[in-house]
């Protein structure tokens, strides 16, 4: 009975995908320092460009404050996303709907999911 219970949990977490990266900087003394560690669970064809997003964007800081990246091409992602909806903010449901109704490819899902994650979506005030 054990062994159809572990089969069964083995089951459930491969059929949930988790798309993960990392970042490391080296700083003024040489020191390798790890500066991102992100996660994204959900669809990994999605969930890859959120990783690219949010490492991105840390690339970009760890580099303003002085210090040095290996992996540089993170320096010169585009990471601007399509505006919210007028008289809205970007949210995980309305950014969903807008993926599966096709008014956004997977990239741009991505980065979106990544920065409503990351705390930085706000009200889109049309005029």
């Amino acid at each position: 009975m054990n062994s159809i219970k572990i089969l069964a949990i083995s089951t459930l977490i491969s059929l949930t995908g988790c798309t993960t990266g990392q970042l490391y900087y080296v700083d003024a003394q040489g020191n390798n320092i790890l500066g991102c560690d992100v996660e994204f669970v959900g669809l990994p064809s999605v969930d890859k460009y959120a990783v690219e997003y949010a490492l991105s964007l840390c690339a970009k800081s760890i580099v303003k404050k002085g210090n040095t990246i290996n992996d540089t091409h993170l320096l010169s992602v585009d990471t601007s996303i399509p505006d919210a909806p007028c008289g809205k903010a970007w949210t995980h449901p309305i950014a969903k709907k807008q993926f599966k109704d096709g008014y956004l490819s997977s990239k741009e899902y991505g980065y979106i999911v990544a920065h409503i994650d990351l705390g930085m979506a706000v009200l889109n005030e049309c005029t």
